[in-house]
């Protein structure tokens, strides 16, 4: 699914100041508050924005990041994500292609790094880590670039296939579903028969 140019520039109002206004957001792009208001509520819905918070400078909260790099095998690595993702510390974490884990972590006393390592050392499936910290930030962006021709990647809600292309749509209890085939459709359909298909 395509994003229009409204779309793309109510994204790019959006990350630079996420306390803007539908109205204040209208005027800087140009089409109507409801407008607005519509397309918010579909990004919001297919998951392109996640939310809205306040971007935090650790740093100046006295808090110390580290980067963790993680070597395992790679039929193990999601088991070894499992340790960390409800860890608090743990503040993202990526499946790289190159077969490791990559753990952005920040703490807030110098001795917790240590006993993270620790912990580290006793996950058997882990084969080595390395841990360096943070010194200094000479760029920090959202990993989200908005720009003209983006497209909306959404699982199939039946098989979980990502959908570059437009999706075929049902609505469900007052909830959107998208669904790559009409295979999908036919069998997501079937579950509940109170499904009916919007596109």
């Amino acid at each position: 699914m395509s994003l229009d140019d409204n779309d793309v520039n109510i994204l790019t109002a959006l990350q630079a100041n996420g306390r803007l206004s539908y109205r204040q957001i209208s005027e800087r792009v140009g089409v109507s508050v409801p407008t607005v208001s519509s397309k918010v509520n579909t990004m919001e819905n297919q998951g392109v924005i996640r939310g809205y918070r306040a971007s935090l400078d650790p740093e100046r909260l006295g808090e110390m990041s580290t980067v963790v790099a993680i070597k395992a095998r790679p039929a193990d690595l999601s088991r070894v994500s499992e340790y960390f993702i409800d860890d608090a510390v743990v503040r993202q974490l990526f499946f790289l292609s190159c077969g490791r884990l990559l753990l952005m972590c920040t703490f807030t006393r110098v001795h917790e790094i240590n006993e993270f390592a620790s912990r580290l050392s006793t996950i058997p499936e882990l084969l080595e880590y390395d841990v360096a910290n943070v010194i200094a930030v000479g760029k920090e962006e959202d990993r989200a670039v908005v720009a003209p021709g983006l497209q909306v990647v959404m699982p199939c809600s039946q098989c979980g296939r990502q959908m570059r292309e437009e999706p075929l749509k049902l609505r469900k209890n007052g909830k959107e579903f998208y669904l790559c085939s009409p295979t999908c459709l036919s069998a997501f359909n079937s579950k509940d028969s109170s499904a009916r298909s919007v596109t």
